[in-house]
């Protein structure tokens, strides 16, 4: 918690100017009774600046939204795309160093009438770079027209199919186990299914983000290829993490994807 708030003091002042470009968007062209269809805050950061993933490290601050919504509908949680490492000063926290759409799935009531809806997202973020830009609950309001069915929208289509093929996926492919030694965690991950696999030695640089703060963002992380397709890491544990944790959730990027034919570089782990 020391080096957390030492961190904090570090930081220059925000300035009164936000430089993050923020837009509600909709995948929607118009929305129907009792379906869901995605929403997405599109966050554009100017070169040099970074926001932050659903857990920043141990610097940072990750973007959240509160919603006013028509009475019936209901709003999911955000579906984060897959982090990278990002710089708060001279420490190494976990978010995107540029534009990244956070998609939330919004459902409509199945008695819906109105022939047009209007939802509301208070805004809350921080944006950093040479100095830091905090916002909270700025609102943005998109206005969405009702119909029989739902229409796709072809402006943002592109937009939402871009950031949903970087969504961390977990495969039942690989096996995960851990456990903890002093000041480190130790996770090992075995090839459930060589043929369909990427070998361990061409998945190039690993690094592993923290979804819980379990894993000290700053520390340094090792990467040992052992026998049989495995893959040996050691962690650094956070002295700011949670004390009772069951699993060790994040994400674990590669260089290439974890399988032979393609898909994601960014393994799930829960």
């Amino acid at each position: 918690m020391k080096r957390l708030l030492a961190a904090a003091l570090m930081v220059l002042p925000a300035l009164a100017e936000n430089p993050l470009s923020v837009a509600l968007v909709s995948e929607a062209k118009a929305i129907a009774p009792g379906q869901t269809f995605m929403v997405g805050l599109h966050l554009r950061p100017p070169q040099g600046f970074h926001t932050y993933w659903k857990h920043p490290g141990i610097v940072g601050l990750a973007t959240s939204v509160e919603w006013s919504l028509p009475p019936g509908f209901s709003a999911g949680e955000i579906q984060w795309p897959a982090p990278e490492t990002v710089k708060m000063a001279r420490y190494t926290a976990q978010g995107y160093r540029g534009e990244t759409l956070l998609m939330v799935p919004v459902t409509a009531p199945p008695d819906l009438s109105k022939s047009r809806v209007e939802l509301t997202a208070r805004v809350s973020w921080m944006c950093c770079g040479s100095q830091c830009h905090p916002a909270a609950k700025v609102p943005f309001t998109i206005t969405l027209p009702v119909a029989d069915t739902r229409e796709a929208d072809p402006a943002t289509r592109p937009l939402f199919e871009k950031f949903r093929a970087k969504f961390p996926a977990a495969d039942p492919a690989w096996s995960t186990r851990f456990e903890r030694i002093d000041d480190h965690f130790v996770l090992i991950l075995k090839s459930n299914d060589p043929a369909v696999t990427r070998d361990v030695s061409e998945l190039g640089t690993l690094r592993f983000f923290t979804a819980d703060g379990q894993v000290d963002s700053d520390g340094g992380q090792t990467v040992t290829i052992g026998p049989g397709q495995t893959l040996r890491l050691e962690l650094p544990v956070s002295a700011s993490g949670p004390a009772a944790a069951r699993g060790l959730p994040g994400v674990l990027h590669a260089e290439k994807s974890w399988r032979r034919d393609g898909g994601s570089a960014d393994l799930e782990l829960r």
